[in-house]
């Protein structure tokens, strides 16, 4: 099998690369499926107890998951200006898509109760409208610390704070709304006051969010990173593009499959393609390496790449298999997201492995005679910047070995 896999790719190039590319093609098509899930709680089983609790505790008392806007302001934020603005703030956010308007927390939407003429009970909202005069604010003040329900949640016991608590139908659309939000506050806000955004759903939701960001911009930068120092290393840029579409295939294989069987791509599985870059190319850099340290003795390109895959064969098979272990004991732990992760990095392993037999042949097989002319004649020479600075640090260790021996004082 190891000889007609090698034969194959050396003869027919074009084949092997042209069925990589079709394969690959195949599995970019279900990138349109994919379904984002950032919520932290599904890192738990559907059927987790803690989970069906916190589920079943939450439709009993009729619990929302809340954004909560604060607004503090020098030296009181109960003026009539600061307090018309909280209230068109609040009358726009309750036009948004997603919010619970009846149970909104905030100055012109609670009631408060308070006694009437001739005993009778009267309940209203604490700012019918909007104010005109300091003695109105002050009063809305005055009512919020004379009730214990609101006094310290709606406003500060100093009157520099005042809060605006804003249920909403799911923790799934908490991104969206803070943008919303963060947009209604902008334009409404000022004055002398600061305005912020926070809660729960939205933490979650907004981490999720930021960490697929993250990844987007990490991915390409490893891939810089790794191109760079293959460049270093070997200097000719046509060689080492052979690795860099090992990585890229091998990730948009194990990405394809994973969206394909309908796993939905989690915080956890959003690293898959930061895990399996530098590990796609190491069977890749070990052919290219005895590639570039034998290809002067055979100058054949052919015989070469038979010589040092023979070589390589085993160690890579073993350490691969010793890799996809490792990961694939991650699904045997109570955490599904974690199973995802690695079932789909060690699959991502495995095409790494297979590639790096089929691609780097194929793709060695097309480069030049010409590019190939000098490429490893320089395996020996003492006069390269690497083996510089290699002799530099060897000389540096051999001169200082006995300090570790030294006793500490």
């Amino acid at each position: 099998m190891k000889k007609a896999i090698i034969e194959f790719s050396i003869k027919k190039p074009w084949i092997v690369i042209g069925l990589a590319v079709l394969i690959t093609a195949f599995f970019a098509m279900q990138f349109p499926k994919i379904k984002i899930d950032t919520d932290p709680q599904n890192m738990l089983e559907s059927d987790e107890p803690t989970r069906l609790f916190h589920a079943a505790t939450k439709d009993n008392f009729n619990l929302y998951d809340f954004i909560a806007v604060g607004i503090i302001a020098e030296p009181t934020a109960f003026t009539p200006d600061q307090l018309n603005r909280v209230y068109r703030i609040t009358e726009e956010i309750a036009e948004l898509e997603g919010v619970i308007v009846d149970d909104i927390m905030a100055i012109s939407m609670v009631d408060d109760i308070k006694q009437g003429a001739g005993g009778s009970v009267v309940i209203g909202p604490l700012m019918e409208d909007e104010i005109e005069t300091d003695e109105e604010a002050q009063i809305i003040f005055n009512r919020i610390m004379e009730n214990p329900l609101l006094r310290g949640k709606i406003a500060s016991d100093d009157g520099k704070a005042i809060a605006i608590f804003i249920p909403i139908e799911s923790k799934k659309i908490s991104h969206r709304l803070y943008t919303e939000i963060k947009e209604i506050t902008d334009r409404l806000g000022g004055g002398n006051a600061e305005y912020h955004v926070a809660g729960l759903p939205l933490a979650e939701d907004s981490f999720g969010a930021e960490m697929f960001v993250q990844m987007a911009g990490s991915a390409p930068a490893a891939m810089a990173v790794i191109f760079l120092l293959l460049f270093l290393f070997f200097r000719q840029v046509k060689v080492i593009m052979a690795p860099m579409i090992v990585a890229m295939m091998s990730v948009i294989w194990s990405m394809g499959l994973l969206i394909a069987t309908g796993n939905t791509v989690h915080i956890m599985s959003s690293m898959i393609p930061i895990f399996l870059m530098p590990i796609s190319v190491l069977n890749s850099i070990h052919i290219i390496s005895a590639f570039h340290d034998n290809f002067q003795k055979y100058n054949s390109k052919a015989e070469t790449l038979r010589h040092s895959i023979n070589e390589l064969f085993v160690p890579m098979l073993f350490t691969s298999l010793t890799t996809v272990a490792g990961f694939l004991s991650l699904a045997l732990t109570p955490i599904p997201p974690v199973r995802v992760f690695g079932i789909f990095v060690a699959f991502g392993i495995v095409v790494a492995w297979f590639l790096s037999l089929t691609i780097n042949p194929s793709i060695a097989m097309l480069i030049s005679e010409k590019t190939l002319k000098n490429f490893g004649k320089d395996t020996d020479e003492e006069s390269s910047m690497l083996a510089k600075l290699m002799h530099t640090f060897r000389g540096f260790a051999h001169k200082n070995y006995n300090l570790s021996s030294q006793p500490l004082r």
